[in-house]
Parts: structure tokens; C-alpha cells; sequence
């Protein structure tokens, strides 16, 4: 089981490698119209958001976790420096100053409470006792998530109306 858990890890570490490949590099781009400015945003929130998904499957896995953590953590580096190249939209850094303070949010996430709780499945033995201190601190990282969305999702409205933009959905969650 374990064995079939890597392989996946690996299939989903490659594929992401070569999506952040695909999508380029921010650089000193500028956009013409705003919905690509908010495009190019989302496309990166969401790549951070796949990774979390990973690091959610691979939290209660074998060993190698760790690794995996340290991994996922220069995956969200990666995109986050995408993100600090972007320059600002007429004038105006706020929207992408949000996505920077959601993609540092998942990073302290992933080396805090995921790191927590791979070590909680790690050394506590007695599975309800691991269960409950995962519950517990699971709890806690849905209520700082919750913060961090609602953060960037007002930053994003704001973007949206000041240059009057339709949001047709909200980013996943």
C-alpha cells in the first residue's frame, strides 16, 4: 500500500513540476486587461491549492513525509516568487499582495500544522489519541484558512469592481 502511495505522490510531484514549467514565468509582464490580470492570479492560487491537496493525501502516509513536505514547500516557493515578480495593475498592488499573503498562509501551513500532523500519525501509537490531536489541530488550520480566503477573496471583489471585471466564480476552495 505504501508502495502505490508513492508512485501516486511521484505521478502528481511530475505533474505539477511540469505545470509550473508550462505556465511561465510572471517576469516583469504587464496586462493589457484586467480579467487576465486576475486570470493569471487564479491559475497560480489554484496550482498552490493542488499541491495542499497533495500534501493532504501524503500527511498520513509513510516516511518519507517529511521529504514531501520540503518539497511541497518549494512548490508554493516557486509560485509565490511568480507571484512577487508580478507588477502591480494600474498602479494598484492590493490584489496581488493578497495572493502573496494566501500563498504564504499555505506555506506555514504546510511546515506547521501538515508537518504537525504527519508527526502526530508518526509517533502517537494509540489511534484514537493521534485522531483526536489531528481533529483538533485539522479545526484550527480550517479556521486560519478561513481568514486567509476571505482575505484575498475581498481583495479580489474589490480588484474586480474597481476595474470592472464579472467574477463568474469564486476560486476553489
Amino acid at each position: 500500500m505504501q508502495m502505490k502511495s508513492f508512485f501516486m505522490m511521484a505521478i502528481l510531484f511530475a505533474g505539477f513540476a511540469a505545470g509550473l514549467t508550462a505556465c511561465g514565468e510572471a517576469g516583469k509582464k504587464g496586462f493589457a486587461k484586467a480579467g487576465d490580470y486576475d486570470q493569471y492570479i487564479i491559475s497560480r492560487i489554484e496550482q498552490m491549492q493542488q499541491t495542499l491537496f497533495a500534501v493532504q493525501k501524503a500527511t498520513g502516509g509513510d516516511d518519507t513525509v517529511t521529504t514531501d513536505l520540503g518539497r511541497f514547500t518549494q512548490q508554493i516557493d516557486s509560485v509565490t516568487a511568480n507571484l512577487k515578480e508580478l507588477p502591480d495593475y494600474k498602479g494598484n498592488t492590493s490584489y496581488r499582495d493578497a495572493a502573496i499573503r494566501l500563498a504564504d498562509f499555505y506555506k506555514r501551513s504546510i511546515s506547521g500544522s501538515y508537518a504537525e500532523i504527519a508527526r502526530v500519525y508518526k509517533e502517537v501509537k494509540d489511534s484514537s489519541l493521534a485522531d483526536n490531536k489531528v481533529n483538533e489541530l485539522i479545526i484550527r488550520l480550517q479556521e486560519e484558512e478561513t481568514l486567509a480566503d476571505d482575505a484575498f477573496v475581498k481583495e479580489r471583489e474589490a480588484f474586480a469592481a474597481r476595474n470592472k471585471i464579472p467574477l463568474d466564480e469564486p476560486p476553489a476552495k
